[in-house]
């Protein structure tokens, strides 16, 4: 009889005929160490495109670093094994014992099929930013020509006070020739963790359409890793998850289920690592509101200047709040000299929006006083009479001189609206 052992994906299942079903009662659990879970290693894959750049003055993302391999721990030789024949299909590995194998009904048997020496590198792995320890683990590189199975390894030291004893066990998937896997079998308790976010925003350009000024900015993400590994020295591999849309500015030693990841050096030190992404935005900032129609033909006898000041162009909030994006832009960020023109331009039409809102307050005063002296000038008579009539007349001059300046301060206004608006295209 010839015996081959298979490692594939099927789906099997198992059903408990003859189990006896029984009511299960609450239970009270007893109170122990955490149960540590670990993400299994995938293996790294193909990086996504990146994004365009935005601006030929950004600076690159710095390179990832070559990882440093360990030599293997010498060990003591195995006794010779019969090699097993591998062989490789898509999805399944197959290793078939070279002789027959007899076993007896109602026995099990422990037949082993591979020997092999690997290299591995000792490090701390952070699967977790939140978490106060890393990981202890193991990177795996598998130097030989054949496709080792998914399975579970137990981790054994093989230096100083862990030399020969057992430190935990290790989910491996599969892994291909010339692939490497980081294989966490503990927590480190020892070495302490800290993690804080922070993130700022900045105007880096500026576009324009009529009434609308189009900011572009670059939104600045930072995770501050702070690692104090009390003395320990060795590599430390941390995986970031990706941010869709962000573009990574540290070094990325590979990508994979695992998000970005990246490596440093412990020295003993308590040190920071800082992990910084860059995303591009736009915000749009306009002149005026849209809802009001083209502010070149309102008519301010038609409009509530006193409720519609802030939508005009030149009125509360819009100037400063271009200031602001002036002042934030680089000196030589592309659009600010036109942006510049433009605050410049909307500053005098808020001064003469101010110098027009004054003239139309103006005229409602003396359009108020004009509809007092009619007033009187109907319920008078005799000489009282024509010295209402009088008044009247007065009043009907200031209303006319106060609107003739109501309506040249419009227009002032609008010959400077028309010079900001013709900036923006």
């Amino acid at each position: 009889m010839r015996l081959s052992l298979v490692s594939g994906n099927p789906a099997a299942y198992r059903q408990a005929l003859y189990t006896p079903i029984r009511v299960t009662r609450p239970e009270l659990p007893v109170r122990a160490a955490e149960q540590l879970r670990v993400e299994a290693d995938a293996g790294a894959r193909p990086a996504p495109p990146p994004p365009a750049p935005m601006a030929a003055a950004m600076a690159p993302a710095p390179r990832a670093f070559r990882m440093a391999e360990a030599a293997p721990p010498a060990a003591e030789p195995l006794a010779d094994l019969p090699a097993a024949t591998a062989a490789s299909a898509a999805g399944r590995v197959a290793f078939t014992l070279p002789g027959p194998v007899t076993i007896r009904g109602g026995e099990t048997a422990n037949l082993p099929f591979l020997d092999a020496r690997l290299p591995a590198e000792r490090l701390w792995w952070v699967q977790d930013l939140a978490a106060r320890n890393p990981l202890n683990a193991v990177r795996l590189r598998n130097a030989g020509d054949r496709t080792l199975p998914d399975g579970l390894a137990a981790v054994f030291g093989a230096d100083g006070a862990e030399a020969g004893a057992y430190l935990g066990d290790a989910e491996i998937r599969a892994v291909a020739p010339g692939d490497q896997r980081l294989l966490a079998f503990a927590r480190d308790r020892d070495v302490q963790l800290s993690a804080a976010s922070s993130s700022s925003e900045r105007p880096v350009k500026a576009e324009f359409r009529r009434g609308v000024v189009v900011v572009g900015t670059l939104r600045q993400e930072e995770v501050a890793l702070a690692v104090d590994p009390r003395g320990g020295k060795g590599r430390l591999v941390v995986d970031l998850p990706r941010r869709p849309g962000a573009t990574p500015r540290f070094a990325v030693a590979a990508e994979g289920d695992f998000g970005l990841r990246h490596e440093a050096m412990l020295e003993g030190g308590p040190q920071t690592l800082r992990f910084g992404f860059e995303r591009e935005g736009r915000r749009e900032a306009p002149l005026f509101d849209a809802g009001l129609g083209d502010p070149i033909l309102l008519r301010w006898r038609e409009l509530d200047l006193e409720q519609n000041l802030r939508r005009l162009p030149g009125g509360p909030d819009s100037l400063e709040t271009l200031r602001g994006v002036l002042e934030g832009l680089p000196a030589a960020a592309p659009g600010r000299e036109t942006l510049a023109g433009i605050v410049g331009g909307m500053a005098e039409a808020r001064r003469l929006l101010e110098a027009a809102h004054g003239a139309i307050r103006s005229y409602a005063a003396a359009e108020a006083a004009l509809g007092r002296a009619r007033a009187a000038a109907e319920d008078r008579t005799g000489a009282e009479r024509e010295e209402a009539r009088r008044r009247l007349n007065q009043a009907s001059l200031a209303a006319e001189r106060a609107g003739g300046a109501a309506d040249a301060a419009w227009e002032a206004w609008q010959r400077a609206v028309v010079a900001v608006l013709a900036r923006t295209g």
